[in-house]
């Protein structure tokens, strides 16, 4: 069951606040709670569509797989952000791998609710849309980033993007090579960037972890001219 810390938490999330007040209502109704430790699948490529998911603490990682096992990150999901609404939409399977990063809380919400409140409700089908519309705007930005950025300013663009609280310090549990899947870059080139960032003081480096010491310092470089 949900509590008021993870009610603040939801609220956080920009896509939830701008849905309808009702359908707000209708999610926390019906929102359960579920808890992974790190490491743990939430679900796999291929599995049936289970519903929607919104993260209360921790991160989730979404990668895919080769057929020999070799994963490739593709991203992160931080607190407050819903997830897992493709499948909701053309009722196919899930699309990638899904893992708790870290210890993980999140509210889920199941393919049997969502059906029954968008029977009922069929107006609620423009706020997941919008939801799925936000998620396309990120992959045409990562795209663009890809083509137009530098190495160094990826690798800045992807820890401000990670980085999921407004204090002057923020650590992200992520390994060198999982940042490397996620900007297209080698994990030498990587090694070296951060290595960089650290000797400016701009991060701290700990194993498996990336402790962001200056925000701006990382948007000054990810804002400079090439």
């Amino acid at each position: 069951m949900i509590n008021e810390q993870d009610r603040k938490i939801i609220y956080q999330g920009n896509w939830f606040t701008q849905c309808s007040e009702q359908l707000q209502n209708e999610l926390l109704l019906h929102a359960k709670v579920v808890e992974l430790n790190s490491g743990e699948s939430l679900f796999l490529r291929g599995d049936k569509n289970c519903g929607l998911y919104c993260v209360i603490s921790g991160a989730v990682r979404v990668s895919g797989a080769n057929s020999e096992g070799k994963e490739a990150v593709l991203s992160f999901i931080p607190q407050a952000v819903w997830f897992g609404e493709v499948a909701l939409f053309d009722g196919g399977t899930r699309t990638h791998d899904v893992y708790a990063q870290t210890t993980l809380r999140l509210v889920h919400i199941t393919e049997r609710t969502l059906n029954v409140l968008l029977n009922n409700h069929p107006e609620y089908w423009r706020d997941f849309g919008v939801l799925l519309s936000q998620k396309m705007r990120l992959l045409f930005s990562s795209l663009e980033d890809h083509a137009l950025l530098s190495a160094k300013q990826k690798v800045c663009k992807c820890l401000l993007m990670l980085a999921t609280f407004d204090t002057g310090s923020s650590k992200i549990y992520l390994t060198q090579q999982q940042l490397a899947d996620m900007t297209y870059l080698t994990r030498q080139t990587i090694n070296q960037i951060l290595q960089d960032l650290s000797k400016h003081t701009a991060i701290t480096l700990h194993y498996q972890c990336i402790d962001i010491i200056d925000k701006p310092a990382l948007e000054a470089i990810l804002n400079s001219t090439l």
